[in-house]
């Protein structure tokens, strides 16, 4: 007697014999598992943190988290929202994803104006700030899993766990580039950079963290007299298959660079454009935004899906 084992080239983690049934985007009801299925296996993915938008230069969001196993079937289901964007104020965190036993917790919101929450249930970290006085404002850990797989500490790109943590934002006088956010499963926020020259000086974001999902970039600010040079948003850190969103460039007087979005789990990051963040695809970290007409990005909203 011969078996047939489908295997589903998209999700090597997933066991073998299974489909991916249903993929759902909004919480509520979950309709049509057939009676006789009692245990389905769920991916979770929780909402991306939004980027923080500073007077100086705002740090990315982290990346949602990522969970996956068996669990009884329910029906209902939460799925995470991501950070919504904001104006010269911490970025917002994102939502957690929830099916039954299995459990994806948001990204952290990116740093503007004091250090933001730690990420919940393995998200990832918030990337660090400047202010446009030149304070640098740290970013957040990640997120520990329900399962107890690890966090990550702020401010560290090496100190990977299963959700990266936020890098730290730099400020200093001449040229000046922001920390990357931690790598991880769920990417960390890159940090903003700031030069406090003014004038040619330039100033750079970190790039978000790396990861199955990423996190986003930070702004970039040249907060010192008659600025000139070139400031650069970071670009959002690239997901498993996914790219990140690049970061915008500008130059002159009161303008900043902003960060691009973390790539999603099945969708790219979005591009940053002039003092807008992008946004990040599904569970990706949103870009930092910069100075006080910036705004930053949106979190990617989590999804889930079900396989039986």
């Amino acid at each position: 007697m011969s078996a047939s084992i489908y295997t589903n080239p998209s999700f090597s983690d997933t066991p073998y014999g299974l489909k991916l049934q249903q993929t759902i985007t909004s919480s509520g009801s979950v309709t049509g598992i057939p009676a006789s299925v009692k245990r389905v296996y769920a991916v979770c993915i929780g909402g991306g943190g939004s980027g923080g938008s500073a007077t100086g230069a705002g740090g990315g969001g982290g990346a949602g988290g990522y969970s996956a196993g068996w669990t009884y079937v329910t029906n209902t289901c939460t799925v995470g929202s991501g950070g919504t964007a904001v104006s010269a104020a911490n970025g917002n965190a994102g939502g957690a994803t929830i099916y039954g036993m299995v459990i994806a917790g948001g990204g952290a919101g990116g740093a503007a104006t004091a250090t933001g929450t730690a990420a919940i249930m393995g998200g990832g970290g918030g990337g660090g700030a400047v202010t446009s006085a030149g304070t640098v404002i740290t970013g957040s850990n990640s997120g520990i899993s329900y399962t107890g797989a690890p966090a990550a500490s702020q401010g560290n790109p090496a100190g990977i766990g299963y959700g990266g943590g936020g890098g730290a934002g730099l400020s200093n006088t001449g040229s000046r580039t922001g920390i990357i956010g931690a790598a991880g499963i769920s990417g960390g926020g890159g940090g903003g950079g700031n030069s406090t020259s003014g004038g040619a000086n330039n100033a750079t974001g970190g790039a978000g963290g790396q990861g199955l999902i990423g996190g986003g970039g930070g702004g970039a600010f040249n907060s010192g007299a008659s600025p000139t040079g070139t400031l650069t948003g970071g670009a959002g850190g690239a997901g498993d298959k996914f790219a990140g969103g690049t970061g915008s460039t500008v130059t002159g007087a009161l303008t900043a660079g902003a960060g691009g979005g973390g790539g999603g789990f099945i969708a790219v990051g979005g591009n940053a454009s002039g003092n807008t963040g992008g946004t990040g695809g599904d569970g990706g970290g949103g870009g930092g935004g910069a100075n006080n007409s910036g705004t930053s990005g949106a979190g990617g909203n989590g999804v889930l899906y079900l396989y039986y």
